[in-house]
């Protein structure tokens, strides 16, 4: 979808293109997202045939949200984070990993980042984005997966791996934002898995690792 002359919401847009979308299984991402592996396309099919509930699947996200002091994903960290993704340092040009937990696989979430995340064509005869309520580019995400959430499971993979060129900004317009979603969800926050994640296999934080030298843009 090309929203470069419209510059409507991202919620419209994502609406927009899963109308128009025709295969079962719908992938939504930022413009500045690279794809890290050429079969990335068949080891998501293959979750969404295992994981007859998983409603969405995303390569970074929590089993638990609470709404205090904000609604951030990554506050809840080891073991409900989950993912590892690579990420831009705009101010160094250098790119690091995030890793949101060391395990590989896949780990049940409530809630996953917008950057990138796969979602069943059928779950959008049922919810849709919330084009009314986030007009702009935040929340949009942990919006859609509380909805999905209603219907069936939310995941999180580490068996996909993608190259964000950004680190995201939570200031100023994200805080407001923030307030909005937390108002609409007050009834289902703080939210978490049924079941609790497994435990780490060592005692750490979510961290960066270093890639300098060891990472550049996909061609393809």
């Amino acid at each position: 979808m090309d929203n470069r002359e419209k510059n409507e919401g991202l919620c419209a847009v994502y609406n927009q293109g899963a109308a128009k979308a025709s295969g079962r299984v719908l992938v939504f991402m930022h413009e500045d997202v690279w794809m890290m592996e050429k079969d990335w396309d068949t080891v998501l099919l293959k979750k969404f045939r295992d994981l007859k509930e998983m409603q969405i699947l995303g390569v970074a996200g929590t089993a638990l949200l609470e709404a205090e002091p904000y609604a951030h994903w990554p506050a809840a960290n080891i073991p409900y984070t989950f993912g590892k993704v690579i990420h831009l340092n705009k101010k160094s040009e250098e790119f690091f990993l995030a890793v949101y937990n060391e395990r590989d696989g896949d780990q049940e979430a409530v809630v996953v980042d917008g950057l990138w995340f796969a979602a069943r064509k059928t779950l959008f005869e049922k919810c849709s984005f919330d084009e009314q309520t986030f007009t702009r580019f935040h929340f949009y995400d942990l919006d859609i997966c509380m909805q999905a959430l209603e219907f069936g499971k939310v995941y999180v993979t580490a068996d996909i791996r993608v190259l964000h060129k950004s680190e995201g900004s939570f200031e100023g317009e994200w805080k407001e934002w923030n307030q909005i979603f937390v108002e609409k969800w007050k009834d289902k926050l703080p939210a978490k898995t049924a079941d609790e994640p497994l435990p780490p296999n060592k005692l750490l934080k979510t961290g960066r690792i270093d890639l300098r030298g060891k990472v550049k843009v996909p061609s393809w």
